[in-house]
């Protein structure tokens, strides 16, 4: 399978470095653009995730900081994304978390840039996991690399666990439920990456587009 993959690779690298591009694009992006790939992470647990952002372009940038709870979850219920009412909630949970007043900042305006500590990206990684509603380690992860950041970041998804333990890669498709857990499945995909070649943020895309037959974000 591991020939099959360095294939598909190949056969798509052109794609897969023109996805990865358009993510580090969006580093120079304003907070509102940022929060809508954020929401977007939020959308596709359990969710597909064409269906997702087609949800966040549908509610758009500026809806996702003005619209109530019962106008997103309607949106989201449309566009066929699952627990449309808790991911509502997520969305003005974090906007309002995101728009606190700080020391430096005192407005009430999004800050979600000021949280992105580019020179420790495993620290945001972190802060991001424990302190935004609806993502965990694998959400933090595909957030920062959706932005242009955590070159070295595994997104542990469904999809690319089932294609890792097929490669013998890691011992099973159960989503790490811990930090410890997923750092440990992550060293072991990092060092796979090195192995054959192709690095961590084009891996991720291989291996998706490998089980879904699209590369996608």
């Amino acid at each position: 399978m591991e020939d099959n993959l360095l294939e598909h690779y190949q056969h798509n690298r052109d794609e897969i470095e023109a996805t990865i591009e358009e993510f580090r694009k969006l580093r120079t992006s304003n907070d509102t653009r940022i929060f809508q790939e954020l929401s977007f992470v939020i959308f596709t647990s359990q969710s597909s995730a064409e269906n997702s952002w087609s949800a966040a372009r549908k509610i758009g940038m500026e809806g996702l900081l003005e619209l109530e709870k019962g106008e997103i979850a309607h949106i989201l219920t449309q566009e066929d994304v699952a627990y449309e009412n808790r991911k509502a909630d997520y969305i003005i949970q974090n906007r309002e978390f995101l728009s606190q007043p700080t020391f430096r900042n005192p407005s009430t305006t999004l800050k979600l840039k000021s949280r992105i500590r580019t020179e420790n990206l495993n620290t945001t990684r972190k802060w991001f996991a424990e302190n935004i509603k609806g993502i965990s380690w694998k959400g933090s992860s595909h957030f920062l690399r959706n932005i242009g950041y955590g070159d070295e970041f595994a997104i542990l998804s469904q999809h690319t666990l089932s294609v890792l333990a097929d490669l013998d890669v890691l011992a099973k498709e159960k989503p790490p439920k811990t930090e410890k857990e997923y750092l440990s499945a992550e060293k072991q995909v990092q060092e796979f990456s090195k192995e054959i070649g192709i690095n961590i943020q084009a891996l991720d895309l291989v291996l998706w587009s490998l089980r879904t037959g699209k590369v996608f974000k």
